[in-house]
């Protein structure tokens, strides 16, 4: 009995370590992480949207874009398509630390971001856990994309969100608040 037991046991462990999950490969930037990066802003900064959209935006879920009303709620807007991006990002080596983004009025001196660069680091999506869809294709996304996905900081206001997802790269998300200095 306690050897049926053990085996019981034994086959459950391996069988469990077998099991493929659909969970995010990149831990930490890594080169494949870094040239798609690279590709999007240098496709940003020469305005091709086209390519942008074609590449970049999954076709049956589009991205989110987040931002404040003025009354300071969440406004979450479901796009299919980019139609404008921040022109003036400046290429840059790729660092993995957090940056802070400073609202000081004081003469513009210290207003923007603590340092220069383009920054990446893998956060949860915290803005998309209370965002409701009926379609189950879609929350099978929304879940993967929640908890698999890097913040791409740019010098510029420009921060997106990307993440692999069937073997894709895509943007998933653009947010707005991060930089909204009226609250």
């Amino acid at each position: 009995m306690i050897k049926n037991f053990i085996f019981i046991l034994f086959v459950l462990f391996f069988s469990a370590c077998s099991v493929k999950f659909d969970s995010f490969s990149w831990k930490s930037p890594n080169n494949e992480m870094k040239n798609e990066i690279n590709h999007i802003i240098k496709l940003m900064k020469d305005n091709d949207l086209e390519s942008l959209n074609k590449k970049y935006i999954n076709k049956d879920f589009g991205f989110y874009q987040v931002r404040y009303s003025r009354e300071k709620s969440l406004i979450i807007e479901k796009s299919d398509f980019l139609d404008e991006v921040d022109r003036f990002i400046k290429p840059f080596e790729i660092q993995s630390k957090e940056v802070e983004f400073n609202c000081s009025y004081d003469l513009d001196l210290n207003y923007g971001w603590n340092e220069e660069g383009v920054f990446v680091l893998r956060k949860d999506i915290e803005y998309l856990k209370e965002y409701e869809v009926n379609s189950k294709e879609e929350q099978k996304f929304i879940k993967h994309i929640i908890n698999n996905s890097y913040e791409v900081v740019t010098l510029s206001q420009m921060i997106f969100y990307i993440t692999k997802y069937e073997d894709k790269i895509y943007i998933i998300l653009i947010d707005n608040i991060r930089t909204d200095c009226r609250f």
